[in-house]
């Protein structure tokens, strides 16, 4: 009892302090629209590199990435390679020209970056842009809300429906107060907790369950000791394409982009750049190191995604489990708080003040944008509270891979394809968005190959070709 109580008095103070941030964003950030949506596009290297790196790992890095290292042993880091690939795609090819041109074209998010890099003044784009992300955003969002849940009730500390709903009052509460600037700085303390847990407690899981050469050990005995083969020899061929694959989504998650596209200047993103990659070496490679020693120490789990919470209750004080809880939800609050509060200004800033163009007050679109996200936010606690989900297959199958095959195409395109055009972009968002979910209705992921592979390079193929087809951009 009193280790439970210990545990929560660590896990209040850390929210408290986030509802503390919120408080402060909102009292510099919500007199205007703009900064209430994007801060003012003003962040440092430190705010945009890690507030961008926890927004893109979510529940999944803390609970599903550990949790294919307890089950599929040693050959889960391809699923750590596969997502430090995506990061140097997004550091070597997004992030300066993305930030350069969005900031040449006066775009202050996705949606206007694309609109404006191919003149489409039909508003088309934006509207299939505004629909593909509210729809997979929420449903995101969804699988965060279950992380929540999932936490909790793994830790012994509180069922799952409540889980979910303390994690989704604490998110709806400071994204509201603070808005974009509220996202960032929470995202950022978030996301150093991320890296500490994941520096300090693999290494703590590898020295209780023996050391290194005691867990292959271990793991050989389960045939889970070969980067290739998994349990009873077979070839893991295609868990390794579906993980190297997962790199493919990273140029096109709207919420991580945006933070490219709000940095300072190129200078800050350049140095955003660095901090991110050596952010995500740790948290990649720490979370399924410790699921992988997990195996070897905790080996008759029901949910492998509960492996992290168990290990933290069973080996470490109340006051550091406190802090893993903490992290964990703070893996769940930097993506549901992102992707909050960029569905609702896709609902308010494409579709109202964009295409309505509709006069309004400044205080006003920011009460409008406020009321969306409550909404958005009791929806999502909804749809946890009655389906959960696995949190990796979930992700990966529906929102990252629709998202990062509708836009991380037309993002290279955009930057690097001078004949782009709205046709191509057009073929983009409706191939990768289309394609991803009759794919994965058809339970194709499983049978062939990880839907995202080729719903992106289709969707990249098409935008060039339908640019191609219909004369360039000269001649939109």
């Amino acid at each position: 009892m009193e280790a439970n109580v210990s545990l929560i008095i660590t896990f209040v103070i850390y929210l408290i302090a986030l509802l503390g941030i919120g408080y402060i964003a909102e009292k510099r950030f919500s007199k205007s629209y703009e900064d209430f949506v994007a801060g003012g596009k003003s962040f440092g290297a430190w705010v945009t590199a890690i507030s961008s790196s926890a927004s893109a790992e979510s529940a999944w890095v803390m609970l599903g990435l550990s949790g294919i290292g307890y089950s599929k042993g040693i050959a889960a880091y391809w699923a750590a390679i596969g997502c430090m690939i995506g990061y140097l795609i997004n550091a070597l090819l997004i992030m300066v020209p993305l930030n350069r041109k969005s900031r040449e074209l006066g775009s202050i998010n996705l949606e206007d970056f694309i609109e404006d890099s191919v003149n489409d003044h039909t508003h088309i784009l934006r509207i299939i842009s505004a629909i593909i992300i509210v729809v997979f955003m929420t449903s995101y969002v969804v699988a965060q809300f279950t992380g929540s849940g999932k936490t909790m009730a793994g830790m012994g500390i509180a069922s799952y429906k409540t889980g979910v709903i303390v994690g989704g009052l604490i998110i709806g509460a400071y994204v509201v107060m603070g808005g974009y600037a509220s996202v960032s700085w929470t995202d950022l303390l978030q996301g150093l907790l991320m890296a500490f847990v994941m520096l300090v407690f693999p290494v703590v899981a590898v020295i209780k369950a023996g050391g290194p050469s005691n867990i292959i050990h271990e793991l050989s005995k389960e045939g889970l000791a070969s980067l290739t083969r998994g349990a009873g020899g077979a070839f893991l061929g295609g868990f390794i394409v579906m993980n190297l694959g997962i790199a493919l989504g990273y140029p096109g998650m709207p919420h991580v982009v945006m933070r490219y596209i709000t940095a300072k200047d190129e200078k800050e993103t350049k140095k955003a750049a660095v901090i991110s990659i050596l952010w995500g070496f740790v948290v990649f490679f720490g979370s399924t190191t410790l699921g992988i020693a997990g195996r070897v120490l905790l080996p008759n789990l029901q949910d492998a995604e509960h492996v992290l919470p168990a290990f933290t209750r069973a080996a470490l004080n109340p006051v550091l489990a406190g802090v893993v809880l903490a992290a964990i939800t703070a893996a769940i609050m930097s993506t549901a708080d992102s992707q909050l509060m960029y569905a609702a200004t896709a609902l308010i800033h494409d579709f109202y003040k964009k295409i309505s163009r509709k006069s309004m007050k400044s205080d006003e679109l920011v009460s409008i944008t406020r009321l969306i996200i409550v909404g958005l936010t009791l929806l999502a606690m909804i749809f946890a509270l009655t389906n959960v989900r696995s949190i990796y297959s979930y992700v990966l199958n529906f929102a990252w891979s629709a998202m990062g095959a509708s836009f991380g195409p037309i993002i290279l395109l955009a930057l690097y394809f001078r004949g782009f055009n709205r046709w191509g972009a057009l073929a983009s968002l409706i191939t990768g968005s289309v394609f991803t979910v009759v794919w994965s209705m058809l339970g194709l992921s499983e049978r062939i190959i990880y839907v995202l592979v080729p719903a992106f390079f289709l969707s990249l193929l098409l935008g060039i070709v339908f640019s191609i087809i219909t004369g360039g951009k000269e001649n939109v």
